[in-house]
């Protein structure tokens, strides 16, 4: 009895013990559950608004900004800008030549591109080298690598060889510039000098690689591409082989959607974690949902002339032109304050801005005046187009525009509304003799805006305005520094204003609803800010 009493208990406490076990196992497993449960839900829902798909993937090619957003996303490179707009190391720290004309940059080890392949001092060579190249036929290489030694003869086609950049070894890369460059740094943020994979554009060729990015190993940033459905949608995750801090995210899924109206009816119906680019009329209901935000941003509103054929090959009616606009009406009765009227090109809190420069100011009788010089009576005037973007102007702010011409110049105005990819591909070409742009900088300087765009041997001067005057001010600001480069700087952009290179419209602002759910993401000056994505989750 007494050793079956014993036995009952053994068994017993076996009993309990495997029950206890169960229970714990159970009891350990949920969290494990829960928590896979939530790894599994960080899938952002990021609305690409204002396109009906990306224009290119190409660095080089001097994407758009909805472009960018992807770009941001799967490439990086030696530094990256802050929140504030600040340089701060990324891939590479770096040393500065006494004389400020000699840059040597030190890569962290192990950096790879998503593939798991090295990426070295050579990478950076190639890539620089690659955007130069007469056959990639870069926008935006020759002007943004000029001040490097030598690639001026790349891009002629004189040479392969960029001679500035040199990669001493797998890690150290050394560039020499033409002359001392304050903003160099701030260059290397654009995502032009962010390294390529070289094996994978060598594979698919430099024309079609970028159709060929669902996971291969073209960059090095936080992402990587999983699908592109074009005019649909783009998919990323995160890159395996990222160096930085990683993302709390599993997927973003990111939707093309052409119409802003649009897109903020499904952020209201649930489609989306947030929403950004709302239209004036729709930021009037959205300013009293929690989570609305708008801030300036460093980008303004521009309209350009085909300065090479009639009737805009005249200053006159290019000044008629802008005199007869209102712009405080537009900013106030169209745009519902939601821009700030602009007066000159580069927008108010950048180094170099001129808040007090009135520019050409509103004067109907003036503006009749102008056109009726060159035009007298209005007759033998060309037919005149007016062309925008869709999704960057919207119909009553170009119809409000035409009435405005037309009633203070006595002329018909037509207006042609173009999506936003197919007007990149036509001013890209030259094609379009009167249009819109709305120019966002890379990063806060002059040069942004003024060499860029609006020196006569630039590829994005859309209307090939030239003024002599105004490149050798600007070439004169380049040999300067301080506050004399930024005085040459001011008068260029006089200069480009008074003569109608660009016309400006208003400065812009950003507006978004970040609702309590999704973390990490800001407004800066640039736009939407994500830092390096390990900030970003959604809760």
């Amino acid at each position: 009895m007494q050793n079956r009493s014993r036995r009952r208990e053994i068994l017993s406490s076996i009993f309990l013990l495997a029950v206890l076990m169960i229970l714990s196992g159970c009891s350990s497993s949920t969290p494990q559950t829960t928590q896979k449960s939530t790894t599994n839900k960080q899938v952002l829902r990021f609305p690409n608004i204002g396109t009906d798909d990306l224009g290119t993937l190409d660095p080089a090619a001097g994407p758009d900004s909805n472009s960018n957003l992807a770009i941001n996303m799967i490439f990086s490179g030696l530094v990256r800008s802050d929140k504030n707009l600040n340089v701060v190391p990324d891939q590479a720290t770096w040393d500065i030549s006494n004389d400020n004309t000699v840059y040597t940059f030190h890569i962290k080890p192990d950096i790879t591109f998503s593939d798991g392949t090295p990426v070295t001092a050579q990478s950076y060579v190639y890539t620089w080298t690659r955007a130069l190249l007469p056959d990639v036929k870069s926008p935006v290489a020759p002007v943004l690598e000029n001040v490097i030694v030598g690639a001026t003869d790349v891009n002629k086609g004189k040479t392969t060889t960029l001679a500035g950049v040199t990669a001493v070894d797998p890690q150290t890369l050394q560039v020499k510039l033409v002359r001392p460059t304050a903003y160099f740094l701030q260059l290397l943020t654009v995502s032009l000098f962010y390294p390529l994979n070289q094996k994978v554009i060598e594979k698919y060729g430099q024309q079609n690689w970028t159709q060929n990015v669902a996971n291969s190993g073209i960059g090095t940033g936080p992402f990587i591409v999983k699908s592109w459905q074009h005019s649909a949608q783009i998919t990323f995750v995160p890159n395996p082989h990222y160096y930085g801090p990683r993302t709390k995210l599993s997927e973003v899924d990111m939707p093309f959607v052409n119409n802003r109206s649009t897109a903020y009816q499904s952020y209201e119906a649930g489609q989306y974690d947030f929403v950004w680019n709302l239209t004036p009329q729709d930021q009037l209901t959205a300013q009293k949902e929690a989570g609305f935000v708008r801030q300036p941003t460093l980008e303004s509103d521009l309209l350009f002339f085909d300065n090479t054929k009639p009737p805009f090959n005249n200053a006159a009616v290019r000044q008629a032109f802008a005199a007869a606009i209102d712009k405080q009406t537009l900013a106030s009765a169209v745009l519902k304050g939601t821009v700030t009227p602009a007066n000159t090109i580069i927008p108010p809190g950048e180094p170099g801005s001129q808040p007090n420069y009135a520019g050409i100011p509103f004067d109907k009788a003036k503006a009749r005046q102008l056109f009726q010089s060159v035009y007298p009576d209005g007759k033998n005037v060309p037919p005149i187009t007016f062309s925008y973007p869709s999704t960057q102007l919207s119909s009553e702010e170009a119809t409000a525009l035409q009435q405005m011409w037309q009633q203070a110049l006595g002329i018909q105005v037509k207006l042609h509304s173009v999506p936003l990819t197919t007007y990149n591909d036509e001013t890209s070409k030259h094609a379009v003799p009167f249009g819109f742009t709305q120019w966002g900088v890379y990063f806060p300087d002059p040069y942004e805006w003024l060499d860029l765009s609006l020196l006569s041997t630039s590829s994005n001067n859309n209307g090939k305005w030239h003024n002599p005057t105004f490149d050798a001010t600007v070439a004169q600001a380049e040999q300067t520094s301080g506050t004399q480069r930024l005085a040459l700087y001011a008068k260029a952009e006089q200069i480009a204003i008074s003569d109608v290179g660009w016309l400006p419209i208003d400065h812009e602002s950003m507006s978004a609803i970040f609702p309590a759910r999704v973390h990490g993401i800001i407004i800066n000056g640039n736009g939407l800010y994500f830092g390096d994505w390990s900030g970003v989750s959604v809760s």
